[in-house]
């Protein structure tokens, strides 16, 4: 009785074009790419040099190799991944897949591929290669960064998107124009994928970049990875960046809080209430603080301010005002957070020594303790408006209570739309607490020296700008969350 053999998996052979392997061309190449002189009129390749070099191998498999090839990686399963900088779906490690298409892919991106690119930029890669399959769908994005980490050296992305891809659809890959310090400024250029085209460049410390939201119902496929070097980019070592200063609380009337917040706040049963509620959550949130005179007046002033943008895009993007110090409506609420009045009513909120003036007799040690508020401002978020993590926001923080109060949001808002507040441990990935904004509210969160915030980019979905008033006062923990 014969016994039938498995059949060989065979893989598609798969091979640089003729053209690309002609010592012409590549010599070409190799040429304007070190002296950065563009390509862009070639149905072959593109090589952009403006901020920095991009290069784009077009057409670099066969239509039907690059079609089985994107329906192998829509049947694997997806990784759903947001953070502060990103949102996107993310299979397995590529190298550890053997369906016919990826395995004879990733054998040419390993071989042929790479080897190319050696040539163009006169360096060596060593074995180690990073692969996986990317999808952005509708809202998902991936904010300013450098690819700059460990052994990195160049990174790549083999676009697997419709052909009917354009700008419009979102998803470009945009690329930053670098200060004198190698920071982010603006977008320089925006890069549209193509379907079946190979684009590469070299990290740096200048070489930031951004996927813009993708803005269309459909999704951008790709596969990205990284070649590594034992010899990888030299980075410059980030600035220190000094801490905001700690200003004591200004002496004021109780009666200011009468004229400015809901009189029901200003109810000691009502205080009791809202302080037991933060004791147990860490955080409160209290809806209709402002009264409606100084909550029609604010939102007036707000609607009318002038505002500037704020950077570098590699931490923050959203506005401020042009003149932090000014008088009006909101140069008083400011004025009103930094009082000694305001301290105290937190304190009735919270139980935390926010003020010498605040007595508890539970807590005879709140005379020991430093008192203050630093960080105070107002903040104007858009669509595209976002702030992300840095190592430097811990750096030498005490615990700290963060006050936020929002106002002006359309009455449909969704925390879909972003915009909201999220803290974090360092180290960790999921977040402690996610405050959403909300009219007119003014939001108190407990937050230890290693737990930080950001705020969440904010997509196309928005309807309207809104804004946030925040300070930061020191207190001590009393052993909370």
């Amino acid at each position: 009785m014969m016994v039938k053999s498995k059949k060989r998996k065979i893989l598609p052979t798969i091979n640089l074009s003729d053209d690309l392997q002609k010592q012409s061309i590549i010599n070409d190449l190799q040429l304007k790419y070190g002296n950065k002189k563009e390509i862009m009129n070639s149905k072959l390749l593109y090589l952009t040099t403006s901020p920095f070099n991009v290069c784009a191998f077009r057409n670099v498999l066969d239509e039907d190799v690059a079609i089985n090839l994107l329906q192998e990686i829509q049947d694997l399963s997806f990784v759903f991944k947001e953070n502060d900088l990103l949102s996107l779906h993310q299979t397995m490690d590529l190298n550890d897949v053997e369906s016919p298409y990826i395995s004879a892919v990733r054998d040419f991106i390993y071989s042929d591929v790479k080897k190319l690119i050696e040539k163009v930029i006169g360096t060596n890669f060593n074995e180690t290669i990073d692969l996986h399959g990317i999808a952005f769908n509708q809202h998902n994005n991936l904010l300013c960064h450098s690819d700059c980490l460990s052994s990195r050296h160049t990174a790549f992305i083999l676009y697997l998107v419709p052909k009917t891809w354009n700008t419009t659809c979102g998803g470009t890959l945009d690329l930053f124009e670098s200060d004198e310090n190698n920071n982010p400024v603006d977008i320089a250029k925006s890069l549209c994928p193509e379907f079946n085209s190979f684009t590469w460049f070299e990290v740096s410390d200048r070489s930031w970049h951004q996927v813009s939201e993708v803005l269309v119902d459909d999704t951008r496929w790709s596969i990205s990875g990284w070649f590594h070097s034992n010899s990888p980019p030299q980075l410059m070592p980030l600035a220190d960046q000094s801490l905001p200063t700690l200003s004591p609380p200004v002496e004021a009337d109780l009666d200011i809080l009468k004229s400015w917040v809901s009189l029901k706040y200003l109810n000691l049963e009502i205080s009791s209430e809202v302080q037991q509620q933060f004791q147990d959550d860490s955080e409160v949130s209290l809806g209709e603080f402002l009264n409606d005179e100084k909550y029609a007046a604010l939102v007036n002033e707000l609607l009318n301010a002038d505002w500037e943008l704020l950077g570098p895009r590699n931490k923050k993007k959203y506005q401020v005002l042009k003149n932090q110090e000014s008088g009006g409506v909101i140069g008083e609420f400011l004025s009103l957070l930094k009082t000694d009045a305001f301290a105290v009513l937190l304190s009735h909120f919270t139980g935390l020594p926010l003020s010498e003036s605040y007595e508890d007799p539970d807590n005879p040690e709140f005379l020991d303790k430093p008192f203050g508020v630093r960080e105070c401002g107002v903040t104007r978020w858009d669509k595209g408006f976002y702030s992300l993590l840095s190592d430097q926001d811990v750096r030498g923080l005490p615990d700290m209570l963060h006050v936020f109060y929002h106002t002006d949001l359309h009455e449909e808002y969704d925390v879909e739309e972003g915009g909201y507040i999220s803290f974090i441990g360092r180290g960790e990935t999921d977040p402690l607490l996610v405050i959403p904004p909300q009219n007119n509210t003014l939001s108190l969160v407990f937050a230890r020296s290693d737990e930080i915030s950001f705020t969440k980019y904010v997509n196309s979905k928005l309807k309207k700008p809104f804004y946030c008033v925040s300070a930061q006062f020191c207190c001590k923990s009393y052993g909370r969350r």
